[in-house]
């Protein structure tokens, strides 16, 4: 299985074990099946004897992968969240195989019925199997008890608009299918006497609560949408498409801007307490996919095919392997060290 070859990968001393903690938060955008992508990301991380989660924030695909990750250090620690991530996406990947998402035109013909119909008229039962996934993987009542993670999970109010970010006290179920809920596609989800969809409308992922709230000293990011897609889309399905990512990025771009701002409005002062001057000096440690996968024929946000979802997870662990020095210097100091002779005596 996948998970046995990725545990044969850290079989030696990491050299960053024995270093002090480095307090990370990790803020988790959405995107579907392009969430593969971040697991690949997060499964490098906890390579990190040195990595100290300060906190998770997601949406969508995002607050899946925050809340599974939360739940995975709960029971295991490090390896057990790499654990946890790795049963998520293979089940999605076998649950693909069942798909009719995965017969060919079937996505145009998905896409046109949503178009005419609600999912109120063509799945009035709301049936989700992630939903199903996640009460099979998460004992949530333990999770709200115990874990002492700080989550941060993005949902957006249908009556008003407005971004509602619930905490680790709060997770449940419904919180998870509350954030990942897709108008189209799913039932609004009702909390509280209040009807959620998708969290990626109003905060993809949550950043501002994350940095202010959270004691970490740097903030890694990983995007769901490239930072740049070179070519101008001219299909009707790429403009779609291109106009769906552009505008669940803009929620992050919003915040991106806010966060440089406040940065640059506190470095006016020397005089600061000292979470404000942690906060001016947070580090944003960035990693964004590749727009490549926009372009392949067939793949599809919504359809996790296993295929998809391999080459998704060794693009996030390639590039998180190249962000990692920027989040552990020390550790890469470390690596760059020529080895030591070992003594055996005089004249060695």
């Amino acid at each position: 299985m996948l998970w046995e070859i990725l545990s044969n990968r850290t079989g030696g001393a990491s050299p960053t074990a024995g270093m002090a903690a480095q307090p990370v938060s990790l803020a988790l955008q959405g995107g579907g099946a392009y969430g593969a992508y971040a697991w690949g990301v997060l499964d490098r991380l906890f390579e990190e004897r040195a990595l100290k989660v300060a906190g998770l924030s997601g949406a969508s695909a995002g607050a899946i992968n925050a809340v599974v990750t939360a739940w995975g250090l709960l029971d295991g620690g490090p390896e057990g969240a790499r654990a946890a991530l790795n049963r998520l996406w293979t089940s999605l990947g076998q649950m693909s195989l069942l798909s009719p998402l995965g017969l060919p035109g079937a996505s145009l013909q998905f896409d046109l019925m949503t178009r005419v119909l609600s999912p109120y008229q063509f799945n009035p039962f709301n049936i989700n199997p992630l939903r199903d996934l996640l009460l099979g993987m998460i004992d949530f009542d333990r999770l709200r008890a115990e874990s002492r993670m700080p989550l941060f999970i993005a949902a957006t109010n249908v009556n008003t608009g407005e971004l509602r970010v619930f905490r680790e006290q709060e997770i449940s179920i419904d919180v998870l299918m509350a954030s990942s809920c897709l108008p189209l596609v799913h039932q609004a989800v009702e909390i509280d006497g209040q009807a959620y969809w998708d969290g990626g409308f109003s905060a993809n992922p949550p950043l501002l609560p994350l940095a202010l709230e959270t004691g970490c000293r740097s903030l890694m990011l990983v995007k769901l949408t490239a930072d740049e897609e070179p070519e101008v889309p001219t299909s009707a399905p790429e403009i779609s498409a291109r106009l769906k990512r552009i505008l669940v990025n803009a929620p992050l771009l919003r915040d991106l801007d806010a966060l440089s701002e406040m940065q640059r409005l506190l470095r006016r002062s020397s005089l600061l307490p000292p979470d404000l001057k942690r906060f001016r000096d947070l580090s944003l440690v960035k990693v964004a996919i590749s727009s490549s996968f926009f372009s392949e024929t067939g793949d599809s946000a919504l359809d996790p095919k296993p295929e998809l979802v391999t080459r998704l997870f060794e693009a996030g662990r390639a590039d998180a392997d190249v962000k990692a020095p920027l989040l552990f210097p020390a550790a890469a100091e470390v690596e760059a060290m020529p080895a030591r002779r070992k003594w055996s005596g005089p004249g060695q």
